[in-house]
C-alpha cells in the first residue's frame, strides 16, 4: 500500500500534521504506541485533516491523519494484505461481482471497483460509513449499505466502536449495552445482499460475526460464492473455521505464499502465529467453479514466481 506518488493533503494544517506524524512514527516501537501518537496528535489539529494517497491505480483513498489504523499502512506500513489483492486479481476473469462486508472506509471497495462490474459494500458504523461514502461517491458501479451483516435481515443490534480502533468495531446481541461509541444498527444477511444466481467473490471481515454471516449465506454458497474471511490470530478456537469444518461440504484454503487446503483447526493454529493479526482464508462449497479458477490462477502464479526466483539464484 506504500504510495509511489507524493500524497495530497486536505484540511487546515494537514501537511504540517503529516510531517509531525511521520517524525513520531520513528519513535513508535509498537502498533499500539503508534496509534496513540496518531490519535493524540489529532486532538491538536482539524479533525478533517486528511491525506489522499494512491493505492495502485484505484480511485484515491482519503485517510484521516488522526486515524491510527489506516495511516500506519497508507503512509509507512508494508503492502496491506497482499494475499487479498492476489485473490481479487485471480477471480476477476471469472466473476463480475465483488462484495465487501465490513468495508470500513473503503480500501478494498476502491480496489474492487477497478476490477469488477458490480461492487456491493457494507459497513455498520455510522461515522465509518460516512467515510466510506466519501471515498466511493465518485464510483457509479458501487452500491453502499449501512447495515450489520448477520444471519437474517431486519434485526436491531447494538454496534460498538471502540474509541481506540474503529477497525475493531463489533456487534453486541445486548441492545441495552451502553458501551461508549455504540449505536443501534439494522442487520442484513448475505443472501439478501448478493443477487440470486451470482457466483460472487465476497470479502468478509466483521470482527466476530463471521459465523452468523455464514449462517445467512446458504443460497450464496449454493450459487457458487467464494468467501475471503478472517480467522483472527487471537482466537485459539478458530471459531469461524471450526464452524465451517463441522458442517461438512466446504473447502477451506490458506492464501499465503502457496495455497494450502485446511482440514482441521489444529492445522490452522500452526499458521496463526501472531495473536494481534487477522489471517485470511478462502472458503466455498465443494466443487465450486470459482474457487477452482482462483486456486488454479494462484498456483500458476506461485509456480512462475518460484521459477523466476530459482533463475535469479542460479550462477
Amino acid at each position: 500500500m506504500n504510495q509511489k506518488r507524493k500524497p495530497a493533503f486536505a484540511g487546515r494544517g494537514a501537511h504540517l500534521q503529516y510531517r509531525v506524524l511521520m517524525a513520531l512514527f520513528t519513535l513508535a516501537m509498537t502498533r499500539g504506541l503508534y496509534g496513540r501518537f496518531a490519535r493524540g496528535l489529532g486532538r491538536f489539529f482539524d479533525p478533517e485533516n486528511a491525506v489522499i494517497v494512491d493505492i495502485g491505480g484505484a480511485a484515491p483513498f482519503r485517510v484521516r491523519l488522526a486515524d491510527g489504523y489506516w495511516t500506519r499502512f497508507a503512509l509507512r506500513g508494508p503492502p496491506y494484505e497482499p494475499e487479498i489483492a492476489r485473490v481479487m486479481a485471480a477471480a476477476e476473469p471469472h466473476t463480475d461481482c465483488f462484495v465487501d462486508l465490513g468495508a470500513n472506509t473503503g480500501f478494498w471497495t476502491l480496489k474492487a471497483a477497478k476490477l469488477f462490474q458490480r461492487v456491493i459494500a457494507v459497513e455498520a458504523g455510522k461515522k465509518t460509513f460516512r467515510r466510506l461514502r466519501e471515498n466511493t461517491d465518485c464510483l457509479a458501479r458501487v452500491a453502499l449499505h449501512q447495515a450489520a451483516v448477520h444471519a437474517c435481515s431486519g434485526r436491531q443490534l447494538r454496534f460498538v466502536t471502540p474509541e481506540l480502533s474503529h477497525a475493531s468495531a463489533r456487534l453486541s446481541e445486548d441492545v441495552q449495552d451502553g458501551a461508549g461509541g455504540s449505536e443501534i444498527v439494522e442487520t442484513v444477511s448475505v443472501d439478501d445482499l448478493v443477487p440470486e444466481g451470482t457466483a460472487a467473490l465476497i470479502k468478509l471481515d466483521v470482527e466476530g460475526a463471521e459465523v452468523a454471516a455464514f449462517d445467512g449465506a446458504a443460497r450464496a454458497f449454493a450459487d457458487g460464492a467464494v468467501f475471503i474471511y478472517e480467522d483472527h490470530g487471537g482466537d485459539p478456537t478458530c471459531e469461524p473455521s471450526a464452524w465451517l469444518l463441522s458442517r461438512g461440504g466446504f473447502r477451506l484454503w490458506s492464501i499465503g505464499k502457496m495455497p494450502m487446503e485446511i482440514t482441521s483447526t489444529a492445522q490452522l493454529r500452526t499458521l496463526k502465529k501472531d495473536p494481534y493479526k487477522g489471517y485470511n482464508f478462502l472458503v466455498a462449497q465443494d466443487g465450486t467453479p470459482l474457487l477452482s479458477a482462483i486456486l488454479d490462477a494462484l498456483q500458476s502464479a506461485d509456480r512462475i514466481a518460484n521459477s523466476e526466483d530459482r533463475f535469479r539464484k542460479d550462477p
